[in-house]
């Protein structure tokens, strides 16, 4: 008898588990697709039934999206932003994470950049914008790389260390014994078996970065010079707004999100998972 009530409570706690995740992925998701599904209406049809489903999908919303935002142009504006602070960010959170956690350990370091999380990305605008002034790079994409770099570098060495810590010591001793330095430790072992952490920090900042819409806002101002999300904030009109059109532009801009994730989500996944649990 107690092996059937120990049977039956299991199979309850197991259905209930499932039952919370089912709820809570209809939860996440369901803002995604109210947005897919509004992206094929017009406004009238989107204020009289606001979650139906389309009835006669309107597919030129997505061909007047990527018009009006200039998608080609303002798309190669954003991913090269992207690109360029990612290979700036891996860079150094992947030495400075190699130097804190395995060659010379600094707890006044570790704290300086953990500190860095907790700063609000408002308390560094006006400041931001004072320092580029002077260096003359407003109105320059290298100012968003820039400013990207520096505001995702505090929570990229928090997710490094972590799975830093959580690489064997004995890679390095071996390594050692056969000859290898530092440079050459980092770069042919440690540098490939963290490819996880890496690509979890590449994830998380390419999300933030590309998302961005309040750096651009403030340090970008040419039409020419416009990444993605800027574009897509200005197909909302001054005076009325055609929300199946900025639903089209929102899908667009989510495309690329969800490609990089997919492509990465291993990784992520184990990179996540390894600092969380060794770190």
């Amino acid at each position: 008898m107690g092996y059937f009530r120990r049977s039956w409570q299991s199979r309850i706690a197991v259905l209930c588990k499932y039952v919370f995740l089912i709820l809570a992925a209809v939860v996440c998701l369901y803002p995604f697709l109210w947005v897919v599904l509004s992206s094929l209406k017009d406004n009238s049809e989107i204020y009289r039934d606001p979650f139906g489903i389309p009835v006669s999908p309107m597919f030129e919303n997505y061909a007047k999206a990527w018009k009006g935002a200039e998608v080609g142009r303002n798309f190669l504006n954003s991913m090269t932003v992207c690109l360029a602070t990612l290979v700036i960010l891996v860079i150094i959170t992947a030495m400075g994470s190699y130097i804190l956690t395995r060659v010379k350990k600094s707890v006044i370091l570790d704290t300086y950049f953990s500190l860095g999380i907790m700063i609000p990305i408002h308390a560094l605008l006006i400041p931001s914008v004072l320092i580029f002034k002077n260096l003359h790079l407003t109105d320059n994409l290298l100012s968003l790389v820039i400013m990207y770099a520096a505001v995702n570098v505090s929570f990229s060495m928090f997710v490094m260390n972590g799975f830093m810590k959580g690489i064997p010591k004995e890679l390095d001793e071996a390594a050692t014994i056969d000859g290898c330095g530092k440079g050459q430790i980092f770069f042919r072992i440690i540098m490939p078996v963290a490819k996880p952490g890496i690509a979890t920090v590449a994830t998380l900042a390419f999300l933030n970065c590309w998302n961005d819409l309040l750096m651009g806002l403030v340090l970008i101002s040419s039409p020419q010079k416009k990444t993605l999300a800027l574009a897509i904030s200005a197909l909302k009109g001054s005076y009325a707004t055609q929300y199946g059109l900025l639903c089209a532009g929102f899908v667009i801009s989510i495309v690329p999100v969800m490609l990089m994730y997919l492509l990465f989500q291993k990784q992520v996944i184990a990179g996540m998972t390894a600092g969380a649990v060794k770190g």
